[in-house]
């Protein structure tokens, strides 16, 4: 049987053990509380600070290393050449970016004949709209340039390409009504130039109706005219009554000979050679005939 000293002795080894062990339970669970708890990488409490870096989307110091050289890059730089960018509800802001941009303080700042060919001259009323819109726009004198420039010289091209090709197209008719009229061209020429005066068309109002219809509907118009108003005269703005002697056309050629051929007379002489008047009705067809098919 053990002895009071060895009950002792095992007593206090097991509490020394206890103790022990309880000892570093509270050690590891203060450690495992401090390491869940660890210092931010900036190390800073100050809220005004941390506050800054949260706007500012810090994560790590390389992020303020960048954010510093970018700052760096504008030290020393002239006002002036720093542009603010306001925000988007802002429009004094937006305003004053743009005029250091290069924007004119007035409208008629931009200048409007550029791209123009020499001598030619600016609608005022278009001008002063565009000028308007471009200040509107916030655009810069710089773009402004170009945009007139280019804009103006694409409108002359297309004012040139429009007058060459109208030129093309009045040649085009001239030589369709030189097919159609044959030789009485000049004379429904005459006819018709001689109409256009009579009832008080002027160049400018001839040349507009051609602008419109084309070179050889206007003449043929007129030239209608003229052949309905000629049995009455035409009386001209200087007092004249024009004449319209010449050839015929081979439209009027036919019409006379379809006329002819229902004239008795006439066909009578023609097919009877001994009639007096077979030769004269012969020279009247064969010219008539020519006229109605001159290349045949």
């Amino acid at each position: 049987m053990p002895n009071d000293g060895q009950s002792a002795g095992q007593n206090a080894g097991q509490g020394a053990g206890q103790s022990t062990d309880g000892a570093g339970q509270n050690a590891a669970g203060g450690a495992g509380q401090q390491s869940g708890q660890a210092a931010p990488w900036h190390g800073l409490t100050d809220p005004d600070a941390l506050s800054y870096i949260q706007n500012k989307g810090w994560t790590n110091p390389a992020d303020v290393i960048k954010s510093y050289q970018g700052a760096e890059k504008l030290i020393g730089r002239d006002p002036s050449q720093v542009l603010v960018l306001p925000r988007a509800d802002d429009p004094d802001g937006m305003r004053q970016v743009f005029q250091k941009l290069g924007k004119p303080e007035k409208p008629d700042a931009y200048n409007m004949k550029l791209g123009l060919p020499d001598g030619a001259k600016v609608d005022e009323g278009f001008a002063k709209s565009m000028q308007q819109l471009l200040h509107k726009a916030d655009i810069t004198e710089a773009q402004a340039k170009t945009l007139i420039s280019d804009y103006n010289s694409m409108l002359a091209a297309a004012a040139a390409q429009q007058a060459k090709d109208y030129e093309l197209n009045v040649q085009a008719d001239k030589q369709a009504l030189l097919d159609e009229w044959k030789g009485g061209h000049d004379r429904m020429m005459g006819k018709a130039k001689a109409a256009a005066q009579s009832l008080g068309f002027t160049p400018e109002l001839i040349d507009a109706i051609e602008k419109q219809v084309g070179y050889a509907k206007t003449y043929k118009m007129f030239a209608e005219i003229g052949a309905k108003l000629g049995e009455d005269g035409l009386v001209t703005t200087g007092g004249k009554t024009p004449s319209f002697d010449g050839m015929l056309t081979p439209a009027e050629a036919k019409a006379q000979w379809d006329q002819s051929k229902l004239d008795p007379n006439f066909m009578a002489a023609l097919t009877n050679p001994q009639h007096p008047g077979h030769k004269a009705a012969q020279e009247k067809q064969t010219r008539l005939f020519k006229v109605m098919y001159p290349d045949g």
